[in-house]
């Protein structure tokens, strides 16, 4: 009787290429499903489907999933970047007033706020992890949301000539971004009782109008 012999054949591995791509592939999906479903309701299963990789590939790549969900706020926000990498519109030569620097820090926030898509997948995640915390809270707010909210404030302490950390300027920073994450959050809403309000540039020009006088109007104490 003759052997059948054989060859064994050695696994092919993935391609540097590859490998990135199905990591890219992971971090978009994940990025979407956990900004539109939350993280809770989002299986890495699901992930992995929406990515077309295999189900192992999420520890392969990160860990586990907790891993990938701090991974796919920061992917989240550079999507935003990409996606729309000035929405204040080109920055003006030469030195900004205050006012100036705060007008487009207002626009730009409003304009992540109207964002959809891939551009909007940022400020959905981190604003689902404010809601309904996560593990990945503390790097949301470590390195997204708290110096993103430092930076307000201190723009809105030189608006206003008082300290950053003085309850006022503290005050009215959560007061603009309350305003900004009630246009994003509240949509559906925002849609049914204004049917003609437009989620549109020329919008969030007029909204930035109106909180630049909110905010000059508490210098000149109206």
């Amino acid at each position: 009787m003759t052997a059948i012999f054989t060859p064994t054949i050695p696994p092919v591995s993935p391609s540097p290429d590859q490998g990135h791509g199905t990591r890219r592939r992971l971090l978009d999906a994940a990025a979407e499903l956990f900004a539109t479903k939350g993280y809770r309701n989002v299986a890495v299963r699901d992930i992995c489907d929406q990515a077309c990789a295999n189900v192992a590939a999420v520890n392969y790549h990160f860990g586990s999933k907790d891993k990938l969900h701090i991974a796919a706020i920061d992917h989240a926000r550079e999507r935003a970047l990409q996606e729309d990498p000035s929405p204040a519109g080109p920055k003006p030569a030469g030195r900004m007033t205050a006012e100036l620097k705060l007008r487009r820090h207002l626009r730009a926030m409003l304009g992540r706020a109207f964002a959809t898509g891939p551009a909007g997948w940022y400020m959905q995640i981190v604003l689902r992890e404010m809601v309904d915390p996560t593990p990945a809270l503390k790097h949301a707010l470590d390195e997204n949301i708290g110096p993103h909210q430092r930076r307000l404030e201190a723009i809105v302490g030189q608006v206003l000539g008082q300290d950053p950390d003085s309850d006022p300027v503290k005050d009215t920073a959560a007061a603009i971004l309350a305003t900004a994450i009630y246009y994003h959050s509240c949509r559906p809403a925002v849609e049914h009782l204004r049917p003609d309000f437009a989620f549109n540039q020329a919008t969030a020009d007029r909204l930035t109008d109106v909180m630049m006088g909110m905010v000059l109007g508490a210098v000149q104490g109206v």
